[in-house]
């Protein structure tokens, strides 16, 4: 069974998104239950204690501590956990990428994106186990095996492309292009003619470059910069 924790401050609209969520896990035919908090600190107290979530449906403006510090916390505590922001204050998903929320979703939508939502979400829990992506070299042969999800960035190298991931470096003679054919599906976005950028690994999207995780900046084209938030929020909103 899936556990689930509803962080929301309006009492109404809590008791309508718990309805909304049981019903599309329902269909689905996957069991879970929710836990409502009505501010954030009650939910970090439960949190402190151990208590595992497998997803937060968090509003960010809330009396006492917000949404975003919360998140903050969350990724201290307990990284795997997906979090989902539940808004209506669009103007500060930007905010959000620090704390690498998996959607923002606005609250006047969703009822409408209840149903994508749910299957997303579910997509994401059955990818949190390992995602091995095999390549071959069309020249040489060599065959490579990457865990998507550690991937941080692809550069392409004159005939080469250097992969770098969580923990290593390596280099395959594989065209750019063919990384982006393979990686399209996972929503890697191409900030520049020679880099791919994984966006589950992006806290910040600034005018000539993006920010990863671990403090690396890959430029952004000029001509890209526009394109690459817009693949950004595509990629965190429904």
């Amino acid at each position: 069974m899936l556990q689930a924790a509803i962080v929301e401050d309006e009492r109404v609209f809590l008791e309508n998104t718990k309805s909304l969520l049981a019903g599309e896990f329902e269909k689905r035919h996957v069991a879970i239950a929710f836990d409502p908090f009505s501010e954030g600190q009650s939910f970090l107290n439960m949190l402190s204690q151990h208590f595992r979530f497998d997803i937060v449906f968090l509003d960010i403006e809330m009396p006492g501590i917000d949404g975003i510090s919360v998140c903050r916390k969350i990724r201290e505590i307990a990284p795997e956990t997906i979090v989902v922001f539940v808004s209506n204050k669009e103007e500060l998903v930007f905010q959000t990428f620090e704390v690498q929320p998996f959607r923002f979703i606005r609250k006047s939508e969703l009822k409408e994106v209840v149903a994508s939502l749910v299957e997303a979400l579910l997509t994401e829990i059955n990818r949190r186990s390992p995602q091995i992506i095999i390549l071959q070299e069309p020249t040489g042969g060599d065959v490579f095996s990457f865990d998507i999800r550690t991937i941080l960035y692809i550069e392409a190298q004159r005939k080469d492309c250097k992969i770098v991931t969580i923990k290593s470096e390596s280099v395959a003679r594989i065209k750019l292009s063919d990384f982006e054919i393979r990686l399209r599906p996972y929503g890697f976005i191409k900030t520049h003619r020679s880099y791919l950028v994984n966006p589950q690994h992006i806290v910040q999207i600034k005018r000539n470059c993006v920010l990863l995780e671990n403090c690396l900046e890959i430029p952004i084209s000029r001509g890209l910069y526009d394109k690459v938030r817009q693949d950004f929020i595509s990629y965190t909103m429904i």
